[in-house]
């Protein structure tokens, strides 16, 4: 089974990008898509397996995320018409206040969503800054204590350029995986040394590898 957490974007204009993967061509797909972890989706989901797929929504002033929940499962939904998985959506929605208080209750609801021995994979591209770090305290909630596997995470990077008539647009889009980043911050938390000398040592060593 895969658990799929994906942060909705706020805004109203989107676009669609074939990415190029960045240090991973296992998840580089040939098709545009408006959000990056579909494209992950496409090269791994299977017939009948079931994909639970969270979307971390926010409350904002024009709608605009309830509205991209619908277009995110749209864009799923026609490129598992060759596939065949079994998808369920739930989206999270809370409020655009960066408080102690929605942060742990969205923490709180992400973990209900786990499943034991799971997959993961999370796209951090859209939505507040807030955002990655609450996934990344859940992914290492799941995998300590459900033994769930880290799969993939991952944002579409896209440079923007001058667009002639006084605005911008974006180009070059790749597919970035954070996945190493993930581990090599479990990592560090799980380094006991007697000295901060020894810890950069060791670090260094990690890094070189």
């Amino acid at each position: 089974m895969k658990i799929v957490y994906s942060n909705l974007p706020m805004k109203k204009e989107l676009n669609a990008f074939q990415y190029q993967s960045e240090g991973n061509t296992l998840i580089e797909y040939d098709e545009k898509v408006v959000f990056p972890v579909n494209a992950v989706l496409a090269k791994s989901m299977k017939k009948g397996e079931k994909v639970k797929v969270v979307l971390l929504s926010k409350a904002d002033k024009d709608g605009n995320c309830a509205v991209n929940a619908g277009i995110f499962q749209q864009e799923l939904n026609r490129i598992n018409l060759e596939i065949g998985a079994d998808i369920e959506y739930i989206t999270l929605t809370t409020p655009f206040v960066e408080t102690r208080d929605i942060h742990e209750k969205l923490l709180r609801d992400m973990i209900g969503m786990l499943e034991e021995r799971a997959e993961a994979i999370a796209d951090i591209t859209y939505g507040p800054k807030s955002l990655p770090i609450i996934v990344f305290a859940v992914l290492n909630f799941a995998e300590k204590f459900f033994g769930v596997t880290i799969k993939n995470i991952v944002y579409g990077k896209v440079n923007f350029v001058n667009d002639g008539n006084g605005g911008t647009k974006p180009v070059d889009p790749v597919l970035c995986d954070m996945t190493p980043l993930y581990y090599l911050n479990s990592l560090t938390n799980s380094m006991e040394y007697r000295s901060s000398e020894e810890a950069v040592k060791a670090l260094d060593i990690l890094l070189d590898m």
